[in-house]
């Protein structure tokens, strides 16, 4: 005969786990978040600034975005996207091309409207690529919506006559450096945010980049979580390929 005890249905004390177990998730992806961000800001920013010779007119590249669009953990600017795009833009069109980026590690989508559109004026291609921050960060889905928007139309505002490409939120379900437990919901996240942005970026008539998930292993760098130069190449690629500047047999 069963006791007392073993006939109680078990689904409060489930939901009472599940409960815990949601804080300690929680409070585990504020604690490596926060770790992530001071290890951003404790990194040597890359100076991107460079001007690669060509034919005039020549083509103003500007990059904004967080640590990925800046290189975060790569060892020169020369294996970080704005100089990966750059050269492929000048050897495709034959054009001089004047590169600089102004994306900084922690960046959020406000953050970029805020702090670095300014710095597009005259522009003729802007990539942006940002998000992953905004996914990591308590931040609504409509809201993230709204920035991206804002982020897009104040683009379009200062250099109206440039080609904008938008660089989605990749799934880091599979970085190595997301805990294991929380892998699911970050890649979740990751995923929603993206949608968010693509929505976003087809009403501003803004050309997407979207990063397949879940990544293989070697598209991550020495810390498991920012793209390394194998990431970085595909993703240049990709933009190169969305721009009408270049030359579709290139």
């Amino acid at each position: 005969m069963r006791s007392a005890m073993s006939s109680n249905p078990p689904g409060p004390r489930l939901a009472l786990l599940g409960a815990a177990a949601g804080v300690v998730l929680a409070l585990h992806t504020a604690v490596h978040v926060a770790a992530m961000r001071r290890d951003g800001r404790a990194w040597r920013a890359l100076d991107h600034t460079a001007d690669l010779p060509g034919a005039t007119p020549g083509l103003r590249l500007v990059v904004l975005g967080d640590s990925a669009a800046a290189g975060h953990g790569l060892a020169a600017a020369t294996e970080a996207l704005p100089w990966r795009v750059a050269t492929r833009v000048a050897r495709a069109t034959g054009r001089a091309v004047e590169v600089e980026a102004h994306a900084r590690s922690g960046a959020g989508t406000a953050d970029v409207v805020d702090e670095q559109v300014s710095q597009v004026d005259e522009a003729d291609v802007v990539v942006v690529g940002v998000g992953v921050n905004d996914a990591l960060a308590p931040s609504g889905l409509a809201r993230i919506g709204r920035d991206t928007a804002r982020l897009l139309v104040d683009v379009r505002a200062r250099a109206p006559g440039a080609e904008v490409v938008l660089l989605t939120c990749p799934d880091l379900g599979t970085a190595p450096g997301v805990p294991r437990p929380l892998a699911p919901l970050v890649a979740w996240r990751c995923r929603r945010v993206a949608t968010v942005q693509a929505t976003a970026a087809a009403r501003a008539g803004v050309a997407v980049v979207a990063t397949p998930g879940p990544l293989p292993a070697n598209a991550f760098g020495a810390d498991g979580f920012h793209p390394g130069p194998w990431a970085v190449e595909q993703l240049a690629e990709q933009v190169v390929g969305v721009l009408r500047v270049v030359p579709p047999d290139r």
